[in-house]
């Protein structure tokens, strides 16, 4: 899951918005902050349930082009056209109000935030493109950002170059994992503190 989910994710939840992203970012917590701390640690418990289910082995063995040893980074990013593209399956207030106040509770806990995170909640303040994930064009965008950033970014341009197939390949699997994860992290109960992340007893 790339940041539109795990922003989603802290709604639901009622986490930390920076916390969920924190994950995504070099960061040390400090458990002074125990709401960035939870949404750091939710992240991790999400990511790990993301890489495991069946629905992301069988996305990441698809038959393309690029290495299937880095389809898990195309996934998550593709993931998050999915959901801004089907939103109004999981809410009910429009998406362009839910990245508005995504991008009010990111400005709040900014100060708190590692530097480069810092710089995304500014460029979001500048202009919220959160949308933009929900285009093709968005998803190039995020992935080339991707590719300047990491020095193995070259290994994400053939599937780049077979984006169309990516984001058809990728839809079916969203539409089963993404209710699975919603499943899984509103049975976490957070009343323990941010050491005992854990499911709820059925």
């Amino acid at each position: 899951m790339n940041y539109i989910a795990h922003l989603h994710i802290a709604k639901v939840t009622d986490t930390s918005y920076a916390g969920n992203l924190l994950g995504d970012f070099p960061w040390l917590p400090n458990n002074e902050q125990q709401d960035l701390v939870t949404g750091w640690r939710l992240h991790q418990a999400v990511d790990t349930f993301v890489d495991a289910h069946p629905q992301s082995l069988a996305f990441k063995s698809l038959p393309r082009k690029g290495r299937r040893r880095f389809a898990g980074i195309v996934q998550d990013v593709v993931m998050d056209y999915w959901l801004v593209r089907s939103w109004g399956h999981f809410e009910q207030v429009s998406f362009e109000r839910f990245a508005d106040t995504a991008v009010s509770a990111l400005r709040e806990d900014k100060e708190n935030c590692p530097q480069r995170l810092q710089a995304m909640i500014s460029s979001l303040e500048q202009r919220n493109w959160l949308s933009d994930l929900g285009t093709q064009q968005g998803v190039e965008r995020a992935l080339r950002s991707i590719q300047r950033r990491w020095t193995l970014g070259h290994y994400l341009e053939p599937f780049i170059q077979e984006l169309p197939l990516l984001l058809e390949q990728s839809r079916k699997p969203f539409e089963i994992l993404y209710p699975d994860v919603l499943d899984y992290v509103q049975a976490m109960d957070f009343s323990e503190g941010v050491d005992h992340i854990k499911e709820r007893p059925q």
